[in-house]
């Protein structure tokens, strides 16, 4: 078993804590336009984490139960989307780790879907950390693990770059290649901001964003796209978990 919650108290005292890395899949529940679902982010983390422990079967990557409610205040001008204050997901993550570190686990990869997430979980993290608590701990943002040579060999000239990527053409391919009955295809649509200081005009106001809530075109995107990319980032991922957790195992 690689369900955390499906193991019993004795399995999880039995696990050898040397051997054992958690796996903890971070998301959102968040507006992803009209064809794609408010859980984009958490399928997407959750799809690489039972992916990874897949490919290292005779390794124990126990995968944790999902954070799916985080910090998504900014789109929270669309209906749908949930958002925790950035000191709730903060305390979240250091509580969610304290827990890990205190039953003696020392190896823990996160891999988050949702950029907004990143400050606030590295703060968490390095707060569960202090002390007695140490443990070696990484944070994946899975979208640092494709290198812009990789992205245009994926996507070509259809490829705009990472600052107005939501909800278009990376995401509408990966989930093209995760959960196709779960996009909308007829509903896809290009989009995009009508500056690029949008985002950062508070008070937040729907008025300043894509009326669709695609921040860029999705024309381009494929399953074909999607599964290349995927498998990109499950190899780089590999690499990091060998390098970084595997050694001397």
């Amino acid at each position: 078993m690689r369900d955390y919650t499906s193991l019993t108290w004795k399995e999880v005292e039995a696990l050898d804590r040397s051997k054992t890395i958690i796996v903890l899949p971070v998301g959102s529940v968040e507006q992803h336009g009209p064809h794609l679902p408010l859980d984009t982010d958490s399928l997407t983390a959750i799809y690489m984490a039972n992916r990874i422990s897949e490919k290292y079967a005779d390794v124990q990557l126990i995968i944790a139960p999902p954070l799916r409610y985080t910090y998504a205040k900014p789109s929270r001008v669309f209906p749908g989307t949930l958002s925790m204050q950035g000191e709730t997901l903060l305390k979240l993550t250091r509580d969610i780790l304290c827990s890990f570190t205190e039953q003696g686990f020392r190896k823990i990869l996160i891999i988050n879907g949702h950029m907004e997430n990143t400050d606030f979980l590295i703060e968490g993290i390095s707060l569960a950390l202090e002390g007695k608590n140490r443990a070696k701990t990484i944070l994946c943002n899975w979208w640092e693990m494709i290198s812009e040579k990789e992205m245009i060999a994926v996507f070509g000239p259809d490829w705009k770059g990472w600052v107005d990527e939501h909800a278009a053409l990376v995401e509408t391919s990966l989930m093209l290649c995760i959960a196709p009955a779960l996009v909308r295809k007829e509903k896809m649509t290009d989009d995009g901001r009508k500056n690029k200081y949008e985002f950062r005009i508070l008070p937040w106001n729907i008025a300043n964003y894509p009326a669709s809530g695609v921040f860029s075109a999705t024309h381009g995107a494929s399953r074909e796209k999607g599964e290349r990319l995927m498998e990109h980032i499950l190899r780089e991922l590999g690499n990091l978990i060998e390098n970084e957790f595997m050694q001397g195992m």
